[in-house]
């Protein structure tokens, strides 16, 4: 478990937990895992294939058993995936307060060729109900996310 962090009860069953305040643009954790080809992430289906972040254009990160399999979602998240130098990071996107649940947005690592949908109960007052892949959030949102360099370059070309 990376420093600093705790998995414990959450809204939707177990989630990720700050034990210290966070800084805006600082590393949260790595997300570490089995890449997998899309092929074999879509035949296992279920909740494997519904913890996975997209990696590349062909692959998926399966966190599975590890701290990345508890990252929630909100459609107000506090923080975002970055890659950098092949690896995938989760960054805070504002200054985040001690004890608070690290939740990122899931269509931020969802590109236009995820079929994968979610009916989203995250109870933000930005809740958008459904979560779909990211080309299919508002300009705006799009926009905000991009600035932050939080949408990895693989899910704006797909």
């Amino acid at each position: 478990m990376s420093a600093g962090l705790e998995v414990k009860r959450a809204k939707n069953g177990k989630g990720i937990f700050t034990k210290r305040p966070l800084k805006q643009s600082q590393v949260v954790f790595e997300v570490v895992g089995e890449r997998k080809h899309y092929q074999n992430v879509n035949k296992k289906g279920g909740t494997f294939q519904d913890n996975t972040f997209r990696f590349s254009k062909d692959y998926y990160l399966s966190p599975a058993g590890k701290l990345g399999d508890y990252l929630n979602h909100s459609c107000d998240p506090n923080a975002g995936v970055k890659k950098k130098n092949n690896k995938l990071y989760i960054v805070a996107m504002d200054n985040i307060k001690k004890g608070s649940e690290i939740v990122i947005d899931y269509s931020t690592i969802l590109a236009g060729d995820d079929s994968w949908t979610m009916c989203c109960s995250c109870k933000s007052r930005n809740c958008r109900k459904v979560i779909k892949d990211f080309h299919s959030l508002p300009k705006n949102l799009q926009e905000r996310y991009k600035d932050l360099g939080v949408v990895p370059k693989h899910i704006l070309e797909n």
